[in-house]
This record gives structure tokens, C-alpha cells and sequence, in this order.
């Protein structure tokens, strides 16, 4: 009998043990009978821990890890450092899996040995876990499973945003992403990460995405996307891949058509600069790099 690939699910998790809890469960609860679920934990308490001791006891499948406060990022990375499989699922620790995606997912990406990502629609629910209905940017991408070349869906991407998905949505090989998830063009993304990594790998590989909704999303106050300072990182972020996707030259023509856009994201990047320069005197932002990012998209207006 053939054993099938190990799936590797991963769970960052900080400070949330209620939530990390239930998409501990979901995670749990998946049908593919061959998979991992490394947690990190950065909590800056005990909580989380103490939750998911009796887990841990009870389930061999559960690697967990206890790196207290550290950055967030490096706890993510450190969870895909720590991944055994060549297939992995980031699963967020406030949201949750339908017990049969990676199931569905793995035999999606089994059986097409060109894929290097497999995602779906999702579902976006309350705090409380009730389903909402999803604004027009995060409909399904596709109205029946597809089969999309990497080259087309990553000049989709970089024109519509991330219509793939956030981390928990996407279940992805590994090799394709490279050894720090969160790469493109040899540059380092925090907010963007995800996105970042998808044009990694459809820079080699193409994806199938699944009508079907397999990930639950949740919306709540406490998120960080709603800090003013990881919006303004994430408009810093935008403008960078902006460039990187220019000289990478695959997804976008070198035109003035492009060059336009960027003016408008530099535009709207500095107009939000001006009115929040005191946020980046928090140690998250690097002057010399905001620099560098603003220099960078002007000397593409001007070529």
C-alpha cells in the first residue's frame, strides 16, 4: 500500500488561546490521514501552553514549540523552518480548516505534478464563528475548480491583489516557496509575506484553485491588519513588490502603462507618510529602506 506524502499544517500562534484552541481542533479533525501540525508559540503568557498540553499528550501528530516573544515573523518562520513535509498549510491561529481541505487539497496537487499551489474560496466568519457575507474583492476567484498557469494568475495577482488568499487559505509545496516563506525577487516581506510567496511560486508553477469554500477567515477587532502601523508597513511593502515585479519583468510588461501605476502607489504612499511620520519611529520601520523604496520607484518613473 502506498503511504501518501506527509502534509505539513502550521500554527504561529500568540496570545489568542481561545481561538488557537479551535483551529487547533480543526486541524485535528482533518481526514488526510498523513500530516503534521507544528504550533509555535510566542504567546507572551503561559496560556496557550497550558491549553494545549492535553493535545500535545494525546496526539503524536502535534509538534509543538514554545519561543517566547519573539518578533512575530520569526515565529512564523520558525514554524516552516520546523515542517517535515514537502506540502504545507499555514493555518492562522484565529481561523479554521473544513475537515476535508487538505484531503482535497493533496489529491488536487497530486495528480498534477505541475502545481505548485493549491487554493480555494473562503469563508469569512464573526469572532463568534457566524459566516459573513464577502466583499466583492474577496468573492471566489473562480466559479468551477481550475487549472491556472503560474504566469497568468501571478499578473492576475499583481493587478487585483491577493486573490489567492491569506496563508490559511493555500496549501503549497514547499520547495516551490523556498527556505523563508515570505521571499520575492531575494527581498524580505512581513505584511505582504503571503503574497510575496505566491509569486514565488507561480514564477515556477501553476495552481489549482477549488470553488468550493475550505477555509473559515476570521474577522475581529484585535487583528493586527486594523494597526495603523502594519497598514502603513503594508503600503511601504506594496510600493517595494511594486518594483520588485518591474524588474522581475514576468507578470507585468515594462510600460508606461506600469509606470503610471507605480506613480499612483508612490503618490499614495507618501501622501500617507506625511500625516503618520511619527509611527516610524518605531524600531518595525528602517528609514534607510523607506529611503531606498521611494528611490527605487522614482527611478523607475524616470527610465
Amino acid at each position: 500500500m502506498t503511504t501518501l506524502p506527509l502534509a505539513s499544517i502550521l500554527l504561529p500562534t500568540h496570545n489568542r488561546p481561545d481561538y488557537a484552541e479551535l483551529a487547533l481542533r480543526s486541524a485535528l479533525a482533518q481526514t488526510y490521514p498523513n500530516l503534521e501540525i507544528v504550533v509555535s508559540d510566542n504567546s507572551d503568557d503561559e496560556r496557550t501552553r497550558e491549553r494545549f498540553a492535553p493535545y500535545v499528550a494525546a496526539d503524536p501528530r502535534i509538534r509543538y514549540h514554545r519561543i517566547a516573544s519573539c518578533p512575530a515573523m520569526e515565529n512564523f518562520q520558525n514554524c516552516y523552518e520546523l515542517a517535515r513535509g514537502d506540502y504545507v498549510n499555514f493555518l492562522m491561529d484565529d481561523d479554521l480548516f473544513h475537515p476535508q481541505k487538505i484531503s482535497i487539497m493533496m489529491q488536487a496537487m497530486l495528480l498534477h505534478p505541475e502545481v505548485g499551489i493549491v487554493s480555494s474560496a473562503r469563508q469569512l466568519i464573526t469572532g463568534d464563528g457566524h459566516p459573513m457575507p464577502a466583499p466583492a474583492h474577496l468573492r471566489p476567484l473562480a466559479e468551477v475548480d481550475t487549472l491556472i498557469g503560474g504566469r497568468s494568475l501571478g499578473t492576475h495577482l499583481t493587478q487585483n491583489g491577493n486573490v489567492l488568499g491569506e496563508p490559511t487559505t493555500a496549501l503549497f509545496r514547499k520547495a516551490a516557496a523556498g527556505p523563508v516563506f515570505g521571499m520575492y525577487q531575494g527581498r524580505k516581506y512581513i505584511v505582504v509575506s503571503d503574497v510575496a510567496s505566491w509569486l514565488t511560486i507561480l514564477s515556477t508553477s501553476d495552481c489549482i484553485y477549488l470553488k468550493d469554500a475550505l477555509s473559515f477567515f476570521r474577522i475581529h477587532p484585535e487583528q493586527d491588519q486594523r494597526n495603523q502601523r502594519t497598514q502603513l508597513r503594508g503600503h511601504l511593502e506594496g510600493l517595494s513588490m511594486a518594483c520588485d515585479v518591474w524588474d522581475h519583468g514576468m507578470f507585468l510588461p515594462r510600460d508606461q502603462a506600469y509606470r503610471e501605476r507605480i506613480s499612483t502607489q508612490l503618490a499614495q504612499t507618501v501622501a500617507l507618510l506625511l500625516p503618520t511620520y511619527e509611527l516610524t519611529r518605531d524600531p518595525m520601520f528602517d528609514h534607510e529602506k523607506i529611503a531606498d523604496t521611494v528611490a527605487r520607484a522614482t527611478r523607475i518613473l524616470l527610465s
